[in-house]
């Protein structure tokens, strides 16, 4: 079972937790007065694992306060985005648009940088990371075939896709991203990093993006 937590700016989390309570944790987004920390808190979780979807401040703004509370989890990256967590430009925190002043340029200790198709295993799920880049170089998806679940950051959303036209974004590359998840299975359910839930099926029917490929 997936647990969602949205903050504030409309950034998704979501938490996946096996029979012991060890967790795993997919982008620790906005993060204001802690909310995510104290929603982690009530549902009695151990972090042990990070997966990160693209380094955009509203979706690692959480990232450092996680590790100090979990300070043994490892967190998981493509290999081409990690250049994003350290640089406040890339991932726009130097240009926030919520009052806030925080830049974000946290490099967590224990890093993974994961290639594209590589499979993970993390508290019994086999998770395979899709690199979709366009919305940043080094965007990507993880896929849970087992469970059917595909959490897309902001590669697909209900009926849309991401943007392109932020730093390291390139509009090139929307096709060929697209094309992979087309190739997943119709009953895939589809956890986006903004916005609600939806299935693939649906997205290869209703959203245009998909249909053009």
């Amino acid at each position: 079972m997936v647990d969602s937590f949205i903050s504030r700016k409309a950034c998704n989390s979501y938490i996946l937790k096996d029979e012991q309570n060890n967790a795993l944790l997919v982008d620790p987004g906005y993060d204001a007065n802690h909310a995510l920390l104290d929603h982690i808190e009530k549902l009695g979780v151990n972090i042990t694992a990070i997966l990160i979807s693209h380094g955009h401040y509203d979706h690692i703004d959480a990232l450092e306060s996680i590790l100090i509370k979990f300070p043994n989890a490892i967190t998981y990256i493509s290999e081409d985005e990690v250049e994003l967590l350290s640089n406040p430009k890339l991932n726009i925190s130097a240009f926030r648009e919520d009052g806030s002043t925080k830049l974000c340029n946290f490099v967590p200790k224990n890093l993974v940088l994961l290639q594209d198709n590589e499979i993970i295993n993390i508290l019994g799920y086999k998770i395979k990371m899709i690199k979709t880049p366009f919305h940043t170089k080094g965007s990507c998806c993880y896929y849970l075939e087992d469970e059917n679940t595909l959490f897309s950051g902001d590669t697909l959303f209900f009926t849309t896709i991401g943007r392109s036209d932020l730093p390291t974004g390139s509009e090139k590359t929307i096709s060929s991203s697209l094309s992979k998840l087309i190739k997943l299975p119709d009953e895939t359910k589809v956890y986006p990093g903004h916005g609600v839930y939806t299935t693939l099926g649906r997205e290869k029917k209703y959203n245009a993006y998909l249909r053009n490929i």
